[in-house]
């Protein structure tokens, strides 16, 4: 294993229906970018229509305690500003009443 050679390989051609539809997505190495191209894509703008593909820029969370915060975060929202009651000896009680 080691550092990031660069390899002499060139990407394939686009299909017929990658060039009719203009959804080009290949995957380009950032290590094979020289320092203009990558200027030119920081200062590029995507074209309206396209928002939902940011969400492919975010990192994605593999802390199970962060998933957690999250998932309380949007119940708490989805309470509407409802008090909740505490639970109290009788209500817990209440839940292992057999009768």
């Amino acid at each position: 294993m080691g550092g990031h050679a660069k390899q002499n390989h060139t990407p394939p051609a686009p299909t017929d229906e990658a060039s009719a539809t203009g959804h080009d997505r290949r995957a380009v190495r950032t290590v094979d970018l020289t320092g203009e191209e990558i200027a030119a894509i920081e200062a590029s703008e995507m074209a309206p229509g396209f928002e939902q593909l940011d969400a492919e820029l975010e990192p994605k969370s593999t802390a199970l305690t962060e998933e957690g915060a999250r998932f309380v975060q949007k119940l708490g929202q989805r309470g509407n500003g409802i008090k909740a009651r505490p639970a109290d000896k009788a209500f817990r009680d209440s839940l292992y009443d057999d009768s």
